[in-house]
């Protein structure tokens, strides 16, 4: 399908006009789904329960696959077939194709350029993704990872955890702040104060006071040495992000045992602990590995 690229818009439209704007851009291939799909788009979300965390904990937080309130707020797409809802996509500061063909990403992909939404990133399963990413005729964005090994794991290590993890408590804010910030800086070649200081702060705390944020502190200094958060967390699934070891204590033997330390935490909110990590990163994976991960798929991640 050929499309005009274009950049990235600074700008999202009413839920109203995104719905009118994705019939027209699809042929009506593609809608925006209301409450009364919420029920369907939750059995399309346990088909697989690993690959479609993100989305499912926030729809049921939302406790609706109707658009949110607000201009800026995300809507749910939607690919009808003849026994009900066959794909979906979520469509907020990060797009996400759920249970999608390539088809059907390249149809979300054409709705998701005629949203003329201000995004992130798009990622989820590798291929869906990136044909979405293709199709929205978008040209500029700032990295383009296209294998990331998708692990999960329902067992404790049989690593010894790190006897000094812990789950953050608010007290522990500034620094798991700190660390948090150094770690997206890092990661991601720019500081996350650069998108909104205070939702980042904002974010920080949250995963602090719902008892998702876990760190190992150096007993010499107090600085947080190794931390990792729960991203996503749903009755079935609990996913790992944010992994970080001080460069300092790097080579020292702490990653391993502070994973085994966060699946532990991690199987305490669900039976699967997962994550996905950059396919370069080949000393991350054998640590996943040792710890007890295997790897279930495979996603994709375009960072804008």
């Amino acid at each position: 399908m050929e499309m005009l690229r274009q950049r990235v818009p600074l700008w999202s439209p009413s839920a109203d006009a995104a719905a009118a704007r994705v019939h027209r851009a699809t042929r009506g291939q593609v809608r925006v789904l209301t409450h009364g799909d919420t029920p369907a788009l939750h059995r399309l979300l346990a088909t697989d329960p690993v690959a479609h965390v993100s989305v499912t904990t926030t729809v049921r937080a939302r406790q609706s696959a109707g658009p949110g309130r607000g201009r800026n707020s995300a809507v749910v797409m939607g690919i009808d077939g003849e026994n009900g809802l066959e794909a979906a996509c979520w469509a907020g500061s990060n797009i996400i194709p759920v249970a999608a063909t390539p088809e059907q990403a390249e149809l979300f992909g054409v709705a998701v350029g005629a949203l003329r939404r201000r995004v992130a990133s798009i990622y989820g399963e590798a291929e869906a993704a990136v044909e979405l990413y293709d199709a929205t005729g978008w040209t500029d964005a700032r990295d383009v990872r296209p294998e990331q090994p998708l692990m999960s794991m329902t067992e404790p290590s049989p690593i010894p955890p790190l006897p000094t993890a812990r789950l953050s408590v608010p007290e522990d804010f500034s620094r798991v702040e700190k660390a948090s910030a150094a770690m997206f800086t890092e990661e991601l070649g720019f500081s996350p104060y650069a998108q909104g200081a205070s939702q980042y702060r904002e974010r920080v705390r949250g995963l602090i006071d719902a008892g998702h944020s876990i760190i190992a502190e150096d007993p010499q200094t107090g600085e947080i040495a190794f931390k990792a958060e729960f991203g996503a967390v749903s009755p079935d699934v609990v996913q790992i992000q944010g992994v970080w070891v001080r460069p300092s204590f790097r080579g020292q033997g702490l990653a391993a045992p502070g994973m085994a330390a966060v699946v532990e935490h991690g199987l305490r909110l669900a039976p699967t602990v997962s994550l996905y990590v950059n396919s370069y990163n080949t000393a991350a994976i054998r640590t996943y590995q040792r710890v007890g991960f295997t790897q279930v798929g495979t996603f994709a991640t375009i960072l804008f």
